[in-house]
């Protein structure tokens, strides 16, 4: 927690060639993706569920959801084996849990709450917004995304 009135730690992610953020608070977890068993009939975005630790969490393909192009990269481990920089963060909502697929978690920022700006209205109509914000000077923005909205399903 970052303790500091004002402050807010988000996690920042890339998600295809465009840097977008999580609410620390809602991050639980942040892992390398396991093993994901595809759902019948899902909508594209669901690439699924995995089973974590007792709890079986849908996995929300954050690239499918918002339509951009996978970036993540693969690079040799020293040993040799690939290793991707793709990852599972686990999200909490409200008393559920979801697992966002992204292309790499690239680190923790802390930014004064009064550096949010709001979302631009940049969403299809009909569609649900799914940036709740931007953070970021006029070089680098960050968008702020709204886990929530990942899992609504289009019209």
């Amino acid at each position: 927690m970052s303790g500091e009135p004002g402050v807010i730690q988000l996690c920042v992610v890339r998600i295809g060639a465009e840097s977008y953020a999580i609410d620390l608070k809602r991050v639980e977890e942040i892992l390398p993706v396991p093993v994901v068993t595809p759902l019948p009939r899902a909508p594209r975005f669901l690439e699924g569920v995995v089973h974590l630790r007792g709890e079986v969490l849908p996995v929300v393909d954050a690239r499918k959801r918002l339509e951009v192009t996978s970036t993540a990269t693969q690079s040799l481990k020293p040993s040799g084996k690939p290793r991707r920089t793709e990852r599972l963060v686990v999200c909490r909502i409200g008393a559920r849990k979801v697992g966002v697929l992204v292309d790499a978690v690239t680190q923790v920022q802390r930014v004064q709450r009064s550096s949010l700006r709001p979302a631009p209205l940049a969403n299809r109509p009909g569609t649900a917004p799914h940036v709740l914000g931007v953070t970021g000077d006029g070089a680098h923005l960050t968008l702020l995304l709204d886990v929530k909205a990942l899992l609504t399903e289009d019209p």
